[in-house]
């Protein structure tokens, strides 16, 4: 078994477009803005829980459930971009109320450009894809050696792809 190692190999941008997420194209993912190079090495936080529906009877000795509704989360931790020029992409683009599409690879290289059927799993990643919307920021607390960052959350506003693979 070859386990794959993480470090280097998440790619995150922001989209403003996308017309299918199940498939978004290289054109639309390039047209997007890498985030990844402003979140913290632990700001990329998403999960999904999944709600439990009672299908259990009155005669029943035991609590039988089924799965129900699942709810995601994302929170995202960023450094702001003090670049001489720089126009701080990602607190430009994740202000309140702010749609897009959150487009996230896992498991390849992330200089790796874009390309036709990657997701899917195995040595084609994996892409998810979120619709959604900023909320407001949070200041992370200043502190001795610290740099400057923020925190955003994002709702999720239609259903997601967490299973997406990129088209031609």
């Amino acid at each position: 078994m070859s386990v794959v190692i993480m470090d280097g190999r998440v790619k995150v941008y922001w989209l403003t477009a996308c017309s299918v997420i199940a498939a978004p194209t290289v054109a639309e993912l390039n047209a997007g803005t890498a985030l990844d190079p402003f979140i913290t090495p632990d700001g990329l936080d998403i999960s999904v829980t999944t709600g439990k529906v009672n299908v259990g009877n009155v005669g029943s000795t035991y609590t039988l459930e089924r799965v129900g509704r699942r709810a995601p989360s994302i929170s995202l931790t960023l450094h702001h971009d003090a670049t001489t020029g720089s126009a701080d992409p990602p607190w430009s683009l994740l202000t309140y109320r702010a749609l897009g599409f959150l487009a996230v690879r896992l498991g390849v290289d992330k200089t790796v450009a874009w390309t036709a059927s990657q997701g899917g799993g195995g040595a084609n990643g994996s892409l998810e894809m979120y619709p959604v919307e900023a909320g407001d920021y949070n200041g992370v607390k200043p502190a001795p050696d610290t740099p400057w960052d923020f925190m955003v959350d994002l709702t999720v506003y239609l259903d997601p792809n967490r299973r997406a693979v990129v088209a031609a």
